[in-house]
């Protein structure tokens, strides 16, 4: 297997888009999530529930022994839970327990490839807070700040970026009061679907002078309020 990219949460919605779009540029893409996403020539899918060490260990065991080299690790995989001890907890061991074994673990297949990226697909909030949703801004926070240590810890030949996605896509189930109120909290006021974190992606892969850094694409979310 030469260099594939490693990609969490790749089964649905934002994620599996994502994972398409890899494959159709060429990119051998695994697929580490619990659902198998849409059969493509270009991705393989590795069945695991990464709050669950021992499916994490299995998914490293697999990479070690077939793949001499990784051409990124691409951390997507996320819930959005409401706030409780018990959701903390889940919310930690996927938004940071997760990748924090799986960057330490993975470190030489990267560093194998000669040029390489960690991207952490954080989110807006993980910047701001949310009151509404302590635990996923929290961990996800922890997700943001543990991009600047292993971009020191990795350089030069792995670099490390973070992406601050705001809304992408609503859920099918969501109202269209709930769609039209969220829209109005930023300046550009419409769902983009996936493109936009398809094309942070792509931007960070390619870019040979980035690390330690952060693409917001929120619409201008974090400049709605400030205004007068």
């Amino acid at each position: 297997m030469n260099s594939p990219i490693l990609l969490t949460g790749a089964s649905q919605r934002v994620g599996l888009a994502l994972a398409q779009a890899l494959a159709e540029a060429g990119h051998t893409v695994i697929s580490a999530s619990r659902r198998q996403p849409p059969a493509h020539p270009n991705i393989q899918h590795f069945e695991a529930d990464l709050c669950r060490a021992d499916d994490r260990q299995a998914l490293i065991d697999y990479l070690q022994r077939h793949c001499q080299s990784l051409r990124g690790v691409i951390h997507n995989a996320s819930l959005w839970l409401d706030d409780s001890l018990e959701n903390l907890d889940t919310l930690f061991r996927l938004h940071v327990e997760a990748p924090y074994h799986l960057n330490l673990a993975l470190g030489e297949l990267l560093g194998n490839a000669g040029k390489a990226d960690i991207i952490h697909i954080c989110d807006e909030t993980s910047s701001r807070g949310s009151q509404s949703h302590i635990a996923y801004a929290a961990t996800k926070a922890a997700l943001q700040n543990m991009v600047l240590s292993f971009a020191q810890k990795y350089a030069p030949n792995v670099r490390v970026n973070g992406i601050l996605p705001g809304l992408l896509m609503f859920k099918p189930d969501g109202d269209e009061a709930y769609r039209q109120h969220t829209l109005q909290k930023a300046l550009l006021q419409f769902e983009p679907g996936a493109q936009p974190l398809i094309e942070a992606v792509l931007f960070l892969l390619e870019s040979p002078y980035s690390t330690g850094t952060f693409v917001t694409i929120n619409g201008g979310r974090h400049l709605k309020n400030r205004m007068t």
